[in-house]
């Protein structure tokens, strides 16, 4: 049986899929996530979310807001699973990006006044952005490493962060290991450390877990 380990823990439905397909599956988070109190300002029509952590934090802390005027805002954020939270809290999402990278290179090309919620630490494009636009922008969660020492029996690993394969590879050896990873940002770090990356076809825990099950047939079958 192939032994793999998630830096997040997964959803119910995605470890069912690995035990039927005879993984065997060591999970644990990479990284700590500690929400901070805040209060948004009202006086953006734009509103930007970096990720399901931020969300997160904007459902603790939704007594703290303007609700009646955040759901008369607009809305766009990096990945599938944060615009459903934000859409749950009835935030008109227009638009979700695969990255940041992805939500910058649209914003370049509009001129409204938004503003970031993110967490304490951003990637270099996100913080240059912020710099060069002057935009406001707001450190909602705190994320640290949880860094964890496993034995080298295990032949690959499901990565949903660069910081994820920061945590992890703080720790452990990935030369030989494959590293499976959500998007392409998480991709580039990890190939810091192994050769061997493969990338979800789509950005999502789900995605993740049947592109691993789907190159582990294709291997037995070859």
């Amino acid at each position: 049986m192939r032994k793999i380990i998630s830096t997040k823990t997964l959803a119910a439905s995605d470890k069912n899929h690995l035990l039927q397909a005879g993984v065997s599956l060591v999970e644990y988070d990479a990284l700590k996530i500690e929400t901070l109190p805040f209060s948004i300002a009202s006086d953006y029509d734009t509103y930007l979310f970096s990720s399901q952590n931020a969300v997160a934090a904007l459902k603790q802390y939704w007594k703290n807001q303007n609700t009646t005027h955040l759901q008369q805002a607009s809305i766009y954020c990096v990945g599938e699973k944060t615009a459903q939270g934000l859409k749950d809290l009835g935030l008109n999402v227009l638009k979700h990006f695969e990255n940041a990278q992805q939500l910058i290179e649209f914003l370049k090309t509009q001129d409204f006044k938004s503003c970031w919620l993110h967490g304490n630490h951003v990637t270099p494009t996100l913080e240059q952005w912020l710099r060069a636009k002057g935009s406001d922008s707001y450190t909602v969660y705190l994320s640290s490493m949880n860094k964890k020492k496993f034995a080298e029996d295990y032949s690959a690993v499901l990565f949903f962060s660069p910081r994820g394969v920061e945590s992890f590879a703080s720790e452990n050896d990935l030369n030989n290991k494959t590293a499976f990873c959500i998007g392409e940002t998480t991709a580039a770090k990890a190939r810091t450390h192994t050769l061997n990356v493969v990338v979800a076809k789509n950005p999502t825990s789900t995605s993740l877990v049947l592109k691993l099950i789907q190159h582990y047939k294709a291997k037995n079958e070859s």
